[in-house]
């Protein structure tokens, strides 16, 4: 029998399965107390909103981008009290990655119950989702012209607009403390914002090492290249060039990407015109060479609290690099490790995903994240 969640605190030596079964029941018990209570009667609020960025590259690694302004394009979703009320308020940025760069990672609205920044609304959270440069509704680059470097810069353009004050709906909102939350190769660019501007108040990283690529991560990353290396194809029919898929073909993806999914939200994912699944700039695989060995040089600068996600039954990552990542971030002794049995490379719209949501929210909670 395997146990859903496995905690591992910022402690060196192990934890003994006792202490695990605490942590995780007090995890479970604070992400519960945390307005769950009122959240089947609180409002939940979505609005709009949108970003104007430059895409640059001021980040610590070197890639390449146009300089141009774009419009990053989203929602934030919560409680309606906060985000109407005047207190500080805080926000997870959510960010995607290959192939899962759109909104709809975070925001899934084609089958009932799987959107994420929905349900964590409901446990009295924040969150920001948006299309990433080169994605959806946002602005779409050249596509050798967007990279993991400029993407952490555009991110952290968003994070000082957030604490400006930004216009949603009928008000502006400010933030006073923003946390990042990035998924695949999302996750480095999350990395080199926080340690290229260290403005963040925490960083949540999922399905994400800068060591241990499995040879079939690697075969993807080949394949992915072959085709850049060949001129790439549009962002969308009629769009950008320079792009690329980077996983596998779509039976595949449903199989072995996927691995505990219901059906609905694979279809929606993978089949029809108005398939989720995103090409993806060509400018992020080829950077992404660069960007795994500076990540791991230039960790340790990270120094805000750090939780790390990994679901076990994922064929990116090898167990021993997953493991080794936290040893990456000497600059902080606050650092979780969590692990989602049954559950494959997008934990976030697979069927444990509420075990996500609950470690995320326990966390935020643990923290003192407050809306």
């Amino acid at each position: 029998m395997t146990t859903p969640i496995k905690v591992m605190s910022s402690l060196r030596r192990p934890l003994t399965m006792a202490a695990v079964v605490v942590i995780i029941a007090a995890a479970i018990a604070a992400a519960s107390t945390r307005p769950a209570a009122a959240a089947g009667s609180q409002p939940v609020t979505t609005l709009p909103v949108s970003f104007q960025v430059q895409n640059t590259n001021t980040s610590g690694v070197l890639c390449p981008s146009d300089g141009a302004t774009y419009a990053v394009r989203g929602h934030l979703t919560g409680p309606r009290a906060a985000l109407r009320g005047s207190a500080p308020k805080a926000v997870e940025l959510y960010l995607g990655g290959f192939d899962a760069g759109g909104e709809w990672t975070w925001r899934f609205t084609a089958v009932s119950g799987h959107n994420f920044s929905d349900q964590m609304a409901k446990q009295g959270h924040v969150s920001l989702t948006v299309d990433m440069l080169g994605y959806g509704a946002s602005g779409h680059p050249d596509g050798f012209q967007a990279c993991l470097g400029s993407e952490a810069d555009v991110t952290h353009q968003i994070v000082q607009q957030l604490r400006r004050g930004i216009r949603a709906g009928p008000k502006t909102v400010k933030f006073s403390q923003v946390v990042l939350v990035g998924y695949d190769v999302g996750g480095t660019a999350a990395q080199i914002e926080a340690y290229s501007w260290k403005d963040i108040d925490g960083l949540i990283t999922l399905e994400i090492a800068d060591q241990g690529r499995t040879p079939y991560l690697l075969g993807l990353a080949t394949q992915a290249l072959r085709v850049c290396d060949q001129g790439g194809e549009p962002a969308q029919p009629g769009g950008r060039g320079g792009y690329m898929y980077f996983g596998p073909p779509d039976p595949e993806f449903r199989n072995t990407i996927f691995f505990n999914a219901d059906t609905a939200v694979m279809r929606a994912v993978l089949d029809g015109p108005h398939r989720l699944r995103n090409r993806n700039p060509c400018g992020w695989v080829r950077s992404a060479i660069s960007a795994f060995p500076t990540n791991t040089q230039r960790d340790s600068e990270i120094t805000v609290p750090v939780m790390f996600m990994f679901a076990n039954n994922s064929p990116i990552f090898t167990r021993d690099g997953e493991d080794h990542q936290r040893d990456n971030f000497t600059g902080t002794t606050d650092k979780t490790t969590v692990r989602i049995d049954n559950t494959g490379h997008f934990p976030m719209l697979e069927r444990n995903a509420s075990k996500l949501r609950d470690a995320i929210s326990a966390w935020l909670t643990d923290h003192q994240i407050k809306e």
